[in-house]
């Protein structure tokens, strides 16, 4: 399992084959493939590789400090704080982003509207922020405005003084947080729900008139709430520590949470007592943990595809996939096998094995630390298809080669890839 030769690129048709390879230790790697794949490397300052067939093209310095990605003429990069994208290399006009998180925010949308924010100075982002769009500020928290839904919220002292514009069947009044109260239009046509608040966050209510679940709920945080709809009761105590929940056709236990949760439904079944034990079935799911990191196994469905993972944090991992056959039985699809820190092993959908020590990164890895970091521990690698194992000790300095072929085949080799 050579270090940097991860996985052949999901959009190859064939996999690629290594025609050329120079390697001084783990410092300095040179790789050319035969349908014109180029990887250089001087760990782990510095990282540069480029595919062909994949369009792309990946230049690491002192990764993860600094990285670039260039695919089919879409750019990403990162460097330190600083990170940025652009949709179209070729096209001067294309929307971009160059932003110093959390300080300058600048770019262009694909709709060509320019935009930069210094924050807390002065600064417009149209839709950056989670739900929020065209969000303006001066000299924040002083002023602030933003829309949501299309419904613009303008902001003086935020959050103390604000104005929300009008709303088709919304009526609000109130002074936040002292009082506030809110009438708009139900989920369903024709129902209505009014909501209040008085010393927010402390007292907050609601009533609905909805025929298909009518009710009420208040809340006086943080000692007690309800909940009393027609379809719904919950009764909570130091919320939302404590609660009980039923509806048509489930129950909730929470005591406290999120330490002990039950929950009963016909899609899900759940039983935590964090972090000693849980356990939660769904359609296609089964998972457990037990002393939460440490223990975890899962086995999860997909049509005919069935995943099974055991999890002993940090030291053993074992995954699985298998695919069930026309005839009924199940054949392997693929298989990771770690045991940290002293080696990994997998096996392929195309029947390769590989087999590297050590293994110091406790998480299956790719990309950036198998381009810049992982040489650095890796001294044996094996690598067995068609019956033939080739072995690598120290980077190669010393090689060998094990097994017949079970059958006329040339020999293959995977091409560098990104993420």
């Amino acid at each position: 399992m050579a270090a940097t030769c991860v996985a052949v690129h999901a959009a190859q048709e064939e996999a690629d084959r290594i025609t050329d390879r120079l390697r001084i230790g783990p410092f300095y790697e040179q790789i050319k493939t035969e349908r014109g794949g180029r990887f250089w490397a001087f760990r782990p300052f510095y990282s540069r590789l480029t595919d062909p067939v994949s369009d792309t093209k990946v230049t690491d310095v002192l990764w993860p400090i600094g990285t670039g990605h260039l695919h089919n003429n879409q750019l990403w990069w990162r460097g330190g704080i600083a990170y940025g994208s652009n949709d179209n290399m070729d096209d001067d006009s294309s929307a971009y982003t160059w932003n110093l998180f959390p300080i300058w925010f600048s770019g262009r949308t694909r709709q060509a509207e320019d935009y930069w924010a210094l924050f807390p100075i002065y600064g417009y982002l149209p839709h950056t922020l989670f739900v929020l769009d065209d969000v303006h500020f001066t000299l924040f928290p002083i002023y602030l405005d933003y829309e949501v839904n299309h419904v613009e919220r303008r902001y003086w002292l935020w959050p103390i003084f604000s104005q929300i514009d009008e709303q088709p069947g919304v009526t609000r009044t109130g002074v936040f947080p002292f009082y506030g109260s809110a009438k708009h239009a139900g989920r369903n046509p024709g129902t209505t729900e009014y909501q209040k608040y008085a010393l927010w966050p402390f007292w907050t209510s609601g009533n609905y008139d909805d025929p298909k679940n009518p009710g009420n709920a208040w809340m006086l945080w943080p000692l007690y709430g309800q909940v009393r709809r027609g379809n719904e009761r919950q009764d909570m105590v130091i919320p939302p520590f404590f609660s009980y929940t039923r509806t048509d056709n489930a129950t909730r236990w929470r005591f406290p949470w999120p330490i002990c949760e039950i929950t009963h439904s016909p899609k899900e079944t759940r039983h935590s007592f964090f972090p000693v034990y849980g356990s939660t079935q769904r359609k296609g799911e089964d998972s457990h943990y037990v002393l939460w990191p440490f223990f975890d196994w899962f086995t999860l469905q997909a049509g005919k595809q069935t995943t099974k993972r055991f999890y002993f944090f940090p030291f053993y991992l074992n995954q699985e996939r298998t695919v069930e056959q026309r005839d009924g039985t199940t054949k392997l699809r693929d298989r990771y096998t770690r045991v940290w820190p002293f080696y990994s092993s997998e096996t392929l959908p195309d029947g390769t094995k590989k087999t590297r020590v050590l293994e110091l990164i406790p998480i299956r890895t790719a990309g950036g630390f198998e381009r810049n970091w992982t040489p650095f521990w890796t001294f044996y690698n094996r690598t067995e298809q068609n019956g033939v194992a080739k072995h690598e000790l120290f980077w190669g300095i010393i090689s060998w080669q094990t097994g017949k072929p079970r059958m006329e085949l040339p020999p293959v080799q995977p091409i560098l890839r990104d993420e």
